[in-house]
C-alpha cells in the first residue's frame, strides 16, 4: 500500500470557509478515480498550536502505479489548477509504503 499525504497552507486571498468547498470537490473527484483505495481530507483541527498547515489530504493506493494514475489524472490536475493553485502559500507532500 502507498500512503500519499499533502499539507497545504493557504495564502491571504483564500475565501472564508474555503475548506468546505474544496472538501466537497475532492470527495466528488475521488469517486471518479478508480486507483484511489481510501481518501481523507479536511481542514486542520487546530488542536496543536501553532499549526504548520491549514488543510490536509491523505490518500491511499495499492501501489506506485495507482498513485501515478491519480497524480496524472486530468480531473485531478484540473482541480489542482482551479481550486488549489490560486490559494496555496505552501504545499508539502510525501509518500510512504506500508
Amino acid at each position: 500500500m502507498l500512503q500519499h499525504v499533502v499539507a497545504i497552507t493557504w495564502n491571504d486571498q483564500v475565501p472564508e470557509n474555503y475548506a468546505e468547498v474544496v472538501t466537497k470537490v475532492l470527495k466528488d473527484m475521488v469517486s471518479k478515480i478508480p486507483s484511489v483505495v481510501d481518501y481523507r481530507c479536511g481542514p486542520d483541527l487546530g488542536v496543536s498550536a501553532p499549526t504548520n498547515a491549514n488543510y490536509l489530504i491523505a490518500a491511499t493506493f495499492d501501489d506506485v502505479a495507482g498513485w501515478r494514475a491519480y497524480d496524472e489524472d486530468p480531473l485531478h490536475n484540473e482541480i489542482r489548477a482551479k481550486y488549489f493553485k490560486p490559494y496555496i502559500a505552501s504545499r508539502a507532500a510525501s509518500q510512504i509504503s506500508y
